[in-house]
C-alpha cells in the first residue's frame, strides 16, 4: 500500500558517523596477537646455543660416516650411521626454520611508523561498529523516497 523499502544498514563502518562520543572498534589484530604469544610460549624458538649444538652433532655424525667409510666398515653399519646423520641434518634444518620464524612471529599488535598497522587487519583499515543507521538510510531516502530500517539510531 505505502511501498516502503526496507534498508538493511551496515553494522561495520570505516567512518565516524557521529563525530561525538566513543567508537566501538572492530579488529582481528588482538586475537592474532594472542595466537602469536601462545605459540611462542608453547613452542619457543631455539636459541643460538641449540643451533650450534645441532651443527656440532651434524659435524660429528658426518665425521663418523667418513671414518666408517675409510675403515671400510660393513654396509649395514655405514647405512645406520648415514641414517643418524640424516636425522641430525633434519633436526638442524627444523631448528633453523623455527629460528627464522621467530623473526616473523613478534608478539604485540603490528605497528608501522609508531602507529597500529591496520593493513594486516581483516578490513585492512580501522573499522568500527556503526552507531547510526539513520545516516545510512538518509542517502536512500533522498534516492528512492520511502524507506525504513529497524537499525538503532
Amino acid at each position: 500500500m505505502h511501498s516502503f523499502l526496507y534498508i538493511h544498514t551496515p553494522i561495520v563502518t570505516t567512518s565516524d558517523c557521529e563525530g561525538a562520543g566513543e567508537l566501538f572498534q572492530v579488529t582481528t589484530l588482538i586475537s592474532d596477537e594472542e595466537k602469536v604469544e601462545k605459540e611462542l610460549i608453547k613452542n619457543p624458538p631455539p636459541s643460538e646455543a641449540d643451533i650450534e649444538a645441532a651443527k656440532a652433532l651434524v659435524k660429528e655424525k658426518g665425521e663418523a660416516v667418513a671414518q666408517l667409510k675409510s675403515d671400510k666398515a660393513g654396509k649395514a653399519e655405514i647405512t645406520a650411521s648415514v641414517a643418524e646423520l640424516n636425522k641430525a641434518k633434519e633436526n638442524l634444518s627444523r631448528l633453523e626454520e623455527r629460528s627464522k620464524l621467530k623473526l616473523k612471529l613478534k608478539p604485540g599488535i603490528p605497528q608501522k611508523d609508531g602507529k597500529i598497522d591496520y593493513s594486516q587487519d581483516f578490513f585492512a583499515r580501522q573499522a568500527f561498529l556503526i552507531v547510526s543507521g539513520q545516516l545510512q538510510v538518509e542517502t536512500y531516502a533522498c534516492a528512492v523516497s520511502s524507506v525504513y530500517t529497524n537499525f538503532p539510531s
